[in-house]
């Protein structure tokens, strides 16, 4: 529709202006549509109100429950999505807004929904634009709430002004980190400075998400001092992370080299649970100090994945008097001397021990390490093909209690275990299985076998099926399929 020069836009009143044709008023035809844009516009809001209260009328439960019910089923909901996946965007909590006014003033009104911020920055899409505006708003109504974070980038695109524009939002909000996670480019890690120290920080998570280019010179410092509980560096070196390590109790350091971590270890009092795996060889070669770290209150080591020097290097340096569980393996054979001074150096608390290796290590060694474990109540063993090193294990803790060992003067071999679980491809010791729940002290033990390969007599497997009824927990499994070896065996001997 063409209008007056004077009359453009007369979708509301206070817009137009008087018509020039007249003398100080406006025209026949402008009056009239302003008119009806009045009409349409009280009909539009009218129709509003009355879709809101159709809402509410419809709604079989949500907006007639008291509102901090229904905000308690909201961030119920949001905790659910979260753990189906709903981790890479920004869309789960606009959901709940998206349905009707009242869900949304409910929603806009609950600063938990908004205290969870989770997504994966996009490289190129429509959103990037108003990303940066959606995260300021979404920080904005989650109050003065302790933030967790997770951010995450695996662009190219050197120094994308939207992506530094969240950080330095991000930044401004660093009083209220307790859970973050960033895991960005280096030239995006650095730009973290925050701008005041978290009031309490719990858990930190610095990964470099371009792990094929390690940048070994990485520095940046935190201008809000952070003192995190748990800290997990990925790509990392630790020297390149300035935080306070006195309230440390958790360090998960992968793919990186040793530069820093045994510092870090003498640096963190309170350090509980440590876990290196991926861990290369230092830069500038292994340190000439041979002086022992001993840390009084770790309890829980894990060495997956490393090197043999650098598996030696760490437990030469270190001594673990509350050690109660460790976890290492490797392709290579970790199992010699250096582990047994290490649990003799350490004490002989150990309760739990997790290994893993495709070598086969001398069973002499194996033996003189689980000699020295005497209080292991948790023996997991993953090994490719050796089964002579289960064998031994099954033969040794079905002999008599009174039997004296072959090695050392004890009387019985490993006296405490509570749990065992094996993982291999064959085993051929399955004659010795019924022979160790003989013993009263074996009858609470939990037997977990996964073999891809089963070979066991009928005469052995009904043995197996009585212990089961008899209410021992053991149990046999094919790492292949999953199929439980025993219920399989019961329904097969059931059908003939």
């Amino acid at each position: 529709m063409v209008l007056c020069a004077q009359c453009q836009r007369p979708d509301v009143e206070s817009r137009v202006p008087d018509c020039s044709i007249l003398e100080g008023g406006r025209c026949l035809l402008c009056k009239e549509y302003m008119e009806l844009e009045q009409k349409i516009h009280e009909l539009q809001e009218r129709r509003r109100k009355l879709g809101t209260k159709i809402n509410a009328n419809h709604d079989p439960f949500i907006l007639k429950l008291p509102p901090e019910v229904a905000s308690h089923i909201f961030i119920l909901f949001k905790g659910d999505t979260q753990s189906q996946g709903l981790r890479e965007n920004l869309s789960g909590t606009f959901l709940l807004g998206a349905v009707c006014r009242g869900w949304r003033q409910l929603a806009r009104s609950t600063p938990q929904l908004w205290s969870t911020l989770v997504f994966n920055v996009p490289e190129k899409s429509a959103i990037m634009g108003t990303l940066p505006h959606l995260v300021i708003d979404w920080l904005e109504r989650s109050g003065g709430l302790p933030l967790t974070l997770y951010i995450s980038y695996h662009g190219s695109i050197p120094l994308a002004k939207e992506l530094v524009s969240i950080i330095n939002t991000l930044n401004q909000h660093s009083h209220r980190w307790h859970d973050v996670s960033f895991v960005l480019p280096p030239l995006y890690l650095v730009r973290l400075c925050g701008s005041s120290p978290p009031k309490d920080l719990c858990d930190l998570s610095f990964h470099n998400s371009l792990t094929s280019h390690r940048d070994t010179n990485l520095k940046f410092k935190i201008n809000a001092q952070l003192s995190p509980t748990k800290l997990t560096v990925g790509a990392i070196p630790c020297r390149a992370i300035d935080i306070s390590w006195d309230r440390l109790v958790y360090l998960d350091v992968n793919n990186t080299s040793l530069d820093g971590v045994l510092q870090v270890i003498r640096d963190a009092p309170l350090l509980e649970t440590c876990s290196l795996s991926g861990i290369s060889p230092p830069i500038n070669g292994f340190p000439t100090s041979e002086t022992i770290i001993r840390h009084p209150h770790l309890r829980d080591l894990q060495l997956p994945w490393g090197e043999i020097p650098v598996f030696t290097e760490i437990i030469n340096s270190l001594e673990l008097p509350s050690l109660e569980s460790w976890r290492f393996g490797s392709e290579e054979n970790f199992i010699g001397m250096d582990a047994i001074s290490f649990l003799k150096r350490s004490g002989s608390g150990l309760k739990t021990l997790d290994l893993w290796q495709d070598h086969a290590p001398a069973l002499e060694d194996l033996e003189q390490l689980l000699q020295a474990t005497p209080h292991l109540q948790c023996l997991k063993v993953d090994c490719s093909d050796f089964s002579r090193m289960m064998d031994l294990i099954l033969e040794r803790i079905s002999t008599s209690p009174s039997s004296v060992s072959q090695i050392g003067d004890h009387a019985d071999f490993l006296p405490r275990l509570q749990h065992l679980e094996f993982r291999s491809i064959e085993l051929n010791a399955w004659e010795c299985i019924p022979l160790i729940f003989r013993w009263p002290h074996r009858r609470l033990l939990r037997l977990e076998i996964h073999m891809e390969s089963i070979t066991i007599s009928d005469k052995v497997s009904s043995a197996l099926v009585q212990l089961v009824d008899e209410g021992i927990a053991l149990h046999i499994f094919n790492s292949l399929d999953g199929e439980d070896y025993l219920q399989s065996f019961r329904d097969s001997t059931a059908s003939l």
